[in-house]
């Protein structure tokens, strides 16, 4: 029994106690006890009811503590830590340091400007361009140049004419009617505004007669924009027709939107249009799915196997390493002599896909690289060197010859012409 049912069950002894040496009938003494009961009963209730506040160590930790209104947000650690005495600051204090004018302030002062002066008056480029200054030539001017108000060179009086009249003068003769005509064909020399003359040969005269056609101007043209209703063949006029022509009109007519008219007479009794809905026998989700047997809903019996005969690969010894299939590139088969045009097999002798994006130098002539790397004897490298007009005397092409096979690196009495041009490069200036 705990300590709340204890006092619970001692208080209530107590009551009675005091209660039956008050009261001495059993009627008074049942109603005294259960307005007793009932008052306790209440306090009891009301004291269960309080919350109990949270531990001053866990209150800290909580976001209502925290979000107090009026009160700065501290971290847990710091609510009971010990606040510093006196006038504590935070933080680490720095040392003084350099201003930035005296950084951008770099010039020598005093002693030092003087002694920079002196040492930089040997240098050249200190004399014919001092710094902020003009160079000084150390010219002898005389006493004259001194005085003030003095100018350099001769005064010019004052000209008769301007400039522009110079250059178009006022008095200019003019040229005459047929010289005039003569630039203006030479050069092209209208005068100012002037109308270019095609010396057309018409019929009447050009500066008085007028060509085109003259337009006939409408009147009231604001009020036919603001009333266009009463402009002629514009707008719809209101025509009155009888009633039975507009009603057939409304029974043959499809209206836009709405349903046609079918020339029937609404009626007030209570109608329920179409066919009520059978009970189907199956669902929306049945039509989807169907109603597979339990056979059918097996998973099928060749499902990751074969069940045919004749379809099972089984591997035999030797096949982990067996290709199959047929080479692009046919090395086992020999090829003939010259390839047919109809032969369609590859054998290994084909320019690759990079000589069709990038073709070689000389293959619009039906040469390739290896043309010029096949070793030819002396008779055919003079014979095609001699075509391009390259030709040498017997010393001089057995010398070009013998360098040839040195770069070619062979023994035998053949080099090829990419051989022979190298030599050619290197020896074509010796005699």
């Amino acid at each position: 029994m705990s300590g709340k049912t204890r006092d619970f069950f001692g208080t209530l002894k107590s009551v009675n106690n005091s209660i039956q040496s008050r009261l001495g009938e059993p009627s008074q003494r049942k109603k005294v006890l259960v307005t007793a009961f009932n008052q306790f009963k209440a306090k009891q209730i009301q004291s269960v009811t309080q919350v109990p506040e949270t531990p001053p160590h866990i209150k800290k930790y909580r976001k209502s503590y925290k979000h107090q209104h009026g009160c700065s947000i501290l971290h847990p650690g710091l609510v009971d830590a010990p606040k510093p005495q006196g006038n504590w600051l935070y933080g680490k204090k720095t040392d003084p340091s350099d201003k930035a004018g005296d950084l951008f302030k770099q010039q020598p002062e005093g002693i030092k400007e003087l002694i920079n002066e002196i040492n930089e008056q040997k240098y050249a480029s200190h004399i014919k361009e001092p710094l902020g200054t003009m160079p000084t030539r150390n010219y002898n001017w005389p006493e004259e140049s001194k005085s003030d108000g003095f100018a350099f060179g001769q005064k010019i009086p004052p000209s008769e004419f301007t400039a522009k009249e110079v250059v178009f003068p006022p008095d200019a003769k003019r040229d005459e009617e047929s010289v005039r005509l003569m630039y203006l064909k030479s050069h092209g020399n209208f005068e100012a505004g002037e109308q270019k003359n095609r010396e057309y040969k018409w019929n009447v005269n050009p500066t008085d007669y007028r060509f085109g056609k003259k337009d006939e101007r409408e009147q009231e043209q604001m009020k036919k924009i603001l009333q266009h209703e009463l402009t002629q063949n514009q707008y719809p006029k209101t025509t009155i027709i009888s009633k039975n022509q507009e009603d057939w009109k409304n029974y043959n007519e499809d209206p836009l939107g709405k349903p046609k008219n079918q020339a029937q007479i609404n009626s007030r009794m209570p109608a329920i249009f179409g066919e009520m809905k059978k009970d189907e026998q199956w669902t929306a989700g049945q039509c989807i799915n169907g109603q597979p047997t339990s056979k059918e809903v097996q998973p099928d019996i060749d499902l990751g196997r074969a069940t045919k005969f004749g379809f099972r690969n089984q591997t035999k010894q030797g096949d982990e390493t067996r290709a199959f299939g047929v080479p692009t590139i046919r090395n086992d088969i020999v090829k003939t002599g010259m390839k047919s045009v109809a032969d369609p097999q590859n054998y290994g002798d084909e320019v690759p896909a990079v000589a069709l994006l990038f073709p070689e130098k000389f293959s619009h002539m039906g040469l390739t690289e290896q043309d010029f790397l096949m070793l030819r004897n002396k008779k055919d490298i003079k014979q095609i060197f001699e075509s391009i007009g390259i030709k040498y005397g017997i010393g001089k092409f057995e010398g070009v010859f013998k360098r040839a096979k040195e770069i070619q690196n062979t023994f035998d009495d053949k080099v090829s012409v990419k051989a022979f041009q190298l030599a050619v490069q290197e020896m074509h200036h010796i005699d």
